[in-house]
């Protein structure tokens, strides 16, 4: 059995959502009507992380649709959902061939208070690129402040992952 998600944050970044589900293959581009994304979700390393909420009004998050195992998505559910501060959800996107419907992850809270590490911030920022998301999207992303994790180890690894530049099922 396969599985859709819509991802929106630092899953963009095809290397960084393959390492953790080899699975995945890129479906395409989508649109969740009338929700704003955010970058005020409290990530458990002190920084903020990517967020999607409701909103009346025209905006929308723009979000990479992948398909995966039900194998991978149990890896995934470990990794975003219960206990990470946000929880699944299903989810009608819009897409170039029409409505999906995928899951995705909604966060359980949202604080301004924290801006996120770099390294976080580029995957989704060079995510946005990589699946060549409108340039005023590109730029609203590009626009948020970020700081350098001190922590060097953890900083380096996550930068060695977005160097990745993998392909497969990504076309």
């Amino acid at each position: 059995m396969q599985r859709i998600y819509f991802a929106y944050g630092s899953n963009l970044w095809f290397a960084r959502l393959h390492i953790r589900c080899p699975s995945i293959t890129k479906i395409g581009m989508g649109r969740l009507p009338q929700h704003r994304l955010s970058f005020d979700k409290p990530g458990g390393d002190n920084s903020g992380k990517c967020g999607i909420e409701s909103v009346d009004g025209q905006d929308s998050v723009i979000g990479v649709l992948y398909k995966m195992t039900l194998d991978d998505k149990l890896v995934l559910d470990r990794i975003e959902g219960e206990g990470h501060d946000y929880h699944e959800e299903e989810v009608v996107v819009h897409s170039e061939s029409g409505p999906v419907d995928c899951f995705t992850y909604y966060p359980s809270r949202l604080d301004e208070a924290t801006p996120p590490w770099d390294w976080y911030k580029g995957f989704v920022l060079e995510g946005a690129k990589q699946n060549q998301f409108p340039p005023a999207y590109v730029q609203m992303i590009d626009a948020v402040s970020s700081m350098v994790d001190p922590d060097s180890v953890r900083r380096a690894e996550n930068l060695a992952i977005l160097e990745q530049r993998y392909t497969s099922g990504h076309r």
